[in-house]
């Protein structure tokens, strides 16, 4: 009996960890560009690999906002620590993860010659912008973490019918007005900034949210039917994603990465919840082997790594760049199955990288 209760709590995380390791995933995809990401650009607007690929790309915006959602769903269902615990052992870590991984790639692109050996444009790109560019997550988790004790004592008074209400009013403010505008008008009139509720429907404020919502609050909630509807509801809004990325690019003229996304993260709470519950209502109700649980949880303690390391990987190691040609023109593979084997290659690399970090001492606390 304590055998098996312990099996449970050591397991208890398994959850959470298969969502860090699908949210980890579709980071490194969403890097892709036109080469998985963005590749249905590519293709005519009438053919059916044009929507598939459009799907694919609105389906992986979940990715980063779930991550938030996971730092809502274990970190706000706690009382708020003192703050200068707060500071010196999560914020000042953070920090010190930032510039230590910005000096890497700092020092890569020195070595490359893209940039010369002056701290002072290094002090300056970190301040003002980044290092890598997936790391604006860094400095919003940080911006998260300031915050942290306010959100706490938030979500504690608040009643799951505030949470309801705060969720609509994100998506008619988020979701269904940028989408009844466009509709409307495409795009030459919008509502007043200053009537926008954008301190709400921030990143680090309703995701977070969000996450102890459904972690905390709805522990019962999510039958298989109502699962199933969830899926429905997302795969709908996917679709009115996609096609409105498609009318706008009829209309501009215009389908690059640069000027199409306006629609790509649109409805990206609801897509992010699905895979949520989806996750939980997994993990609860099927008895993985120890094996794979055991694979689940050693990969997902290594995604923070594998997010850190995986531009190095994708765009740095000229042996791992030229798998695009070696996957597609020698072996002839499906273009999005490159892509996927390609963000696999990279994921397993990340992990290898991470686990064997992991093992030396100063290097295994900022990563």
């Amino acid at each position: 009996m304590n055998v098996q209760k312990t099996k449970e709590t050591k397991w208890k995380q398994i959850d959470i960890e298969l969502m860090r390791i699908i949210a980890c995933f579709f980071v490194i995809f969403n890097h892709t560009e036109t080469n998985g990401y963005f590749l249905f650009s590519l293709y005519d607007k009438h053919s059916l690999q044009f929507w598939i690929y459009l799907f694919l790309s609105v389906f992986c915006k979940f990715s980063v906002p779930l991550f938030f959602t996971i730092s809502g769903a274990l970190m706000l269902d706690r009382e708020p620590e003192p703050l200068n615990r707060l500071w010196r052992y999560r914020i000042l870590k953070m920090v010190i993860i930032l510039v230590t991984w910005s000096l890497f790639y700092f020092f890569v692109e020195v070595y490359s010659g893209s940039f010369q050996l002056d701290f002072r444009e290094f002090v300056k790109q970190l301040y003002s912008f980044s290092w890598n560019y997936s790391f604006w997550y860094l400095y919003a988790y940080i911006s998260m973490l300031m915050t942290l004790p306010l959100l706490q004592r938030i979500v504690k008074a608040l009643t799951n019918r505030d949470f309801v209400y705060i969720l609509i009013l994100v998506i008619c403010f988020s979701s269904l007005l940028p989408v009844t505008e466009f509709i409307l008008w495409q795009g030459k009139y919008n509502l007043n900034w200053n009537f926008r509720l954008q301190w709400l429907c921030t990143d680090i404020f309703i995701y977070p949210c969000l996450g102890y919502f459904l972690k905390a609050r709805l522990k019962r909630f999510w039958t298989r039917k109502r699962i199933v509807l969830l899926w429905l509801t997302n795969i709908g809004t996917i679709i009115i994603a996609g096609y409105l990325t498609y009318v706008k690019s009829n209309i501009t003229g215009i389908l690059d990465e640069s000027n199409s996304q306006s629609f790509h993260s649109v409805f990206a709470m609801i897509n992010c919840a699905t895979i949520f519950v989806t996750s939980e209502y997994i993990c609860s109700n099927y008895n993985f082997p120890d094996y794979v649980k055991r694979m689940i949880c050693s990969i997902g303690a290594c995604t923070f790594g594998i997010y850190l390391l995986h531009v190095f990987y994708k765009e740095k190691i000229t042996a791992i760049t030229q798998l695009w040609n070696i996957f597609h023109h020698q072996l002839g593979l499906n273009y999005m199955l490159t892509a996927f084997l390609y963000c696999g290659i990279v994921f397993v690399l990340g992990y290898i990288t991470t686990i064997l970090l992991k093992r030396i001492p100063v290097l295994n606390k900022i990563i």
